[in-house]
């Protein structure tokens, strides 16, 4: 009888053992499919099309997450974007920043700040560039300042370099001339 009891209390352990190392393999598979595959700090990442350097990304903190297809930029993000010629055409400065790694196309986030060579500043609080097209876009507002003018605007379309540039429902002061005929 005794015999039979602890072949009980042993079954029992058994089990009780393996249910909890289950839970706890679960809960350990899942933290780790949330971390990244690869870390880094202080580090750049080269954009470039064709052997010319598009951009230079520099950021504290960089996260890759291969199943994820991305990589995730973190205490302070700046850019360098160039011209075709390889001339330095504006830097971008932002707090936050996210790169998906099949289009390039990346994400800015947090106080971006785009300062091109020609003195035109751009503010907003999130910038997408668009890789394939080579644009930097934003859907939420922004403020353009130049040495003639401030503008701000619902969204914006533009060349890295803030020479062509469009803005939705512009408003502001300006010094130049626009002649509305077609």
């Amino acid at each position: 009888m005794k015999v039979l009891f602890i072949l009980y209390v042993l079954i029992a352990l058994f089990f009780f053992q393996s249910g909890c190392t289950e839970f706890e393999k679960e809960d350990q598979v899942e933290a780790v499919t949330d971390q990244p595959d690869q870390e880094s700090w202080d580090n750049n990442i080269y954009f470039q099309r064709d052997g010319k350097r598009l951009a230079v990304l520099t950021a504290g903190y960089i996260a890759k997450y291969y199943q994820k297809k991305h990589t995730i930029l973190k205490e302070g993000v700046k850019v360098d974007f160039y011209g075709e010629d390889g001339s330095l055409k504006s830097k971008l400065t932002a707090e936050d920043g996210k790169v998906f790694d099949d289009s390039q196309d990346m994400v800015a986030t947090g106080n971006v700040i785009v300062r091109s060579t020609n003195g035109t500043t751009l503010y907003s609080e999130e910038l997408h560039w668009e890789n394939k097209e080579g644009k930097i876009t934003s859907k939420v507002p922004v403020k353009i300042t130049t040495e003639s003018e401030i503008l701000y605007g619902d969204s914006f379309r533009s060349d890295p370099d803030l020479v062509d540039y469009e803005i939705t429902n512009a408003r502001g002061t300006s010094e130049k001339t626009i002649s509305i005929d077609d």
